[in-house]
């Protein structure tokens, strides 16, 4: 399966031990293709430099959880230019759905869910998601 994941999940992986515990089993799941491009990695990069995150996480913890995503992610070029969202700056997210072929979004984002599907492509919570796993 290909999914995506957005930025808030990853972002809550990062301060919260029981979204980290769910986010792990995802990232250990050989059936998953998880897809990313620069842009996405950019924005999880400027959120965690952002000074509310300054007093949970470290810079070393930022750099190691960086450094397991680039790993373990799958990397594609997006050139779709796509207009779907309320919110013009998740539109991207789309684009990676789109260029990457994704199944799944993952997202806590009202503003996305209420799509509930773009293209090819649905939009769950990972509560959903980890239903269908």
């Amino acid at each position: 399966m290909r999914i995506l994941l957005d930025t808030n999940l990853w972002v809550a992986a990062l301060i919260s031990a029981s979204m980290r515990n769910r986010i792990e089993r995802i990232i250990a799941d050989d059936r998953l293709d998880i897809l990313a491009d620069a842009e996405l990695m950019a924005e999880l990069e400027e959120v965690c430099a952002r000074p509310k995150f300054a007093h949970l996480l470290s810079p070393a913890q930022i750099a190691d959880f960086l450094q397991i995503l680039h790993d373990r992610l799958t990397f594609i070029e997006t050139k779709s230019q796509v207009q779907v969202c309320r919110d013009p700056d998740d539109d991207f997210l789309f684009a990676i759905c789109l260029d990457g072929q994704a199944e799944y979004l993952l997202t806590g984002d009202n503003d996305l869910l209420a799509l509930r599907a773009f293209e090819k492509t649905r939009i769950l919570t990972i509560t959903e998601f980890e239903q269908i796993l």
